[in-house]
C-alpha cells in the first residue's frame, strides 16, 4: 500500500471517522457486514463518505481529484447528447431532460450550448445528492452557460411522472455491489469485519451464486477453482426506480461493462471491482474508506429486461457518439487538431470507446420493430445480451 497516493492529513482524519461509524455498524451486526453495505457507507455516509464529502473527485489533475469523466475531455460528448436529446423531444413532445448525478455540472452546459445553437429550448433538471457536487455544478452551469443557467433546476428526489429525456453518465458503477465467489466447489459471500485495528475482509457461506452459464459455474463447482465477482441488485433497483418515474420518454445511461458472458468469464476470476485515489487506479476497497472512489463495472445483461421499461439498444460508446455526429461536429472546432485528439479518446478501443456501454430503454412511446433511436442505428449489440 505504500506505493498508493497519500491523503491529506485532513482526509486521513476525515477517514479515521468513518472507519470509526463502520466499526460500530460492524459491531452491531455480529461482528461482519456484507461488501456492499461497506460500499455504501465508505461512497455515501453523510459528511463522510467519498460522494458527500467538500471535495469534487472529478479532475483531469490528480493533485486536484481522483478520475476524469468524458465530460472534462471535450464539450463533443456533450454535443452528441444533445443530438440524441432532439430526436427524444420530436418523439415526445417534452424538451426536458433529468440527468442523474452531474457531476461538475459540464456535460449538462455542453448540453444547453448544443440546444441554444440548435435553437432548441428545454428545461433542465439534475437529481444530486451531493451538496458539494450541486454546488460546483451551479457555478459550472453558470460559467459555461449563462444563458440556460434558469432552466435549470435540482431535484432531492426523482419526480413523478416525468416525460422526456433521462440521463446517467457514469452513475450505475458507483452503486453498492455484493460479492460473491466460490472456493473449494462452495460459494460465499464476502464482507468486512474488524480484526487488529483495522478493517479486514472475511468470508461467509452463502446460498447465492452467480448470474453465469450453468456450463461455467457447474465447471467452477466441480473443478474447485476460486473465482468472485460481483452482482448488482442495487443497479437493478434503481433502473426500476427509473421506469416508475417516467411516464413517456428515453432513458440513456452510458457506463462501463460488458455482457454477463463476458462480465462472468471463467477468466476474469477476480471481478471488476475497482478503486481510483488521485488518478491511480487500484484494487483495495478497504484503503481509506471515503476518501477514495469505489466502482464496480455494469453487467448490462441483468438490465436488458427492467420491469416497465422497454429495451431499445445497447451499443459502445464509440457507435453511440458516431451515430449522433461526432465526427461531423470535429471540424466545427476552433482548435479542430485538438478536437480530434480529445474525441478519438472517446472513440478509440484502447480508451473509453469500446469499455463504455450505452444502453436505452423507452416507456410510453410507439417504436416499430425495424425503429430506433439514431444513436443505435448502427452497431447494435442488443441480441447479444
Amino acid at each position: 500500500m505504500s506505493k498508493l497516493p497519500q491523503p491529506s492529513p485532513a482526509q486521513q482524519a476525515r477517514s479515521s471517522q468513518l472507519v470509526a461509524q463502520i466499526r460500530q455498524t460492524i459491531a452491531q451486526n455480529s461482528g461482519w457486514i456484507p461488501f456492499d453495505d461497506y460500499m455504501n457507507a465508505a461512497l455515501y455516509t453523510p459528511n463522510l463518505g467519498y460522494y458527500a464529502s467538500e471535495l469534487s473527485p472529478f479532475s483531469m489533475r490528480a493533485a486536484q481529484g481522483d478520475f476524469v469523466t468524458a465530460p472534462l475531455l471535450t464539450p463533443l460528448f456533450g454535443a452528441c447528447l444533445a443530438q440524441q436529446a432532439v430526436e427524444v423531444f420530436e418523439r415526445t413532445g417534452a424538451p426536458q431532460i433529468l440527468e442523474i448525478g452531474a457531476g461538475t455540472g459540464k456535460l449538462a452546459a455542453d448540453i444547453l450550448n448544443h440546444l441554444a445553437q440548435l435553437n432548441t429550448p428545454a428545461t433542465y433538471f439534475i437529481l444530486e445528492l451531493s451538496a458539494t457536487l450541486r454546488a460546483e455544478q451551479q457555478a459550472t452551469i453558470a460559467q459555461l452557460a449563462p444563458h440556460a443557467a434558469a432552466h435549470v433546476t435540482w431535484l432531492d428526489t426523482l419526480p413523478t411522472d416525468f416525460d422526456g429525456f433521462i440521463i446517467g453518465n457514469e452513475v450505475l458503477d458507483a452503486m453498492p455491489v455484493k460479492l460473491i465467489g466460490i472456493k473449494n466447489g462452495a460459494w460465499f459471500e464476502r464482507g468486512v469485519t474488524w480484526h487488529n485495528e483495522q478493517l479486514i475482509f472475511a468470508d461467509r457461506p452463502t446460498t447465492q451464486t452467480l448470474p453465469m452459464n450453468d456450463e461455467w459455474r457447474t465447471a467452477l463447482q466441480t473443478s474447485h477453482s476460486d473465482y468472485l465477482s460481483e452482482t448488482h441488485a442495487q443497479q437493478i433497483g434503481f433502473m426500476t426506480s427509473l421506469a416508475h418515474a417516467l411516464r413517456k420518454g428515453v432513458i440513456v445511461m452510458i457506463d462501463y461493462g460488458f455482457p454477463a458472458h463476458e462480465f462472468y468469464h471463467p477468466q476474469r476470476s477476480t471481478g471488476t471491482l475497482m478503486c481510483h485515489i488521485q488518478h491511480v487506479a487500484h484494487a483495495d476497497p478497504l484503503y481509506y474508506a471515503g476518501v477514495q472512489d469505489i466502482t464496480a463495472h455494469v453487467n448490462f445483461s441483468a438490465l436488458a429486461h427492467i420491469n416497465g421499461l422497454h429495451t431499445l439498444g445497447y451499443v459502445s460508446q464509440a457507435n453511440f457518439l458516431i451515430n449522433n455526429g461526432l465526427l461531423d461536429f470535429i471540424p466545427q472546432q476552433p482548435d479542430p487538431r485538438l478536437a480530434a485528439n480529445r474525441a478519438l479518446r472517446l472513440m478509440s478501443e484502447a480508451e473509453m470507446g469500446e469499455l463504455f456501454k450505452v444502453m436505452a430503454w423507452h416507456k410510453g412511446l410507439d417504436f416499430s420493430d425495424d425503429d430506433t433511436l439514431q444513436g443505435f442505428t448502427r452497431g447494435d449489440r442488443l441480441a447479444s445480451l
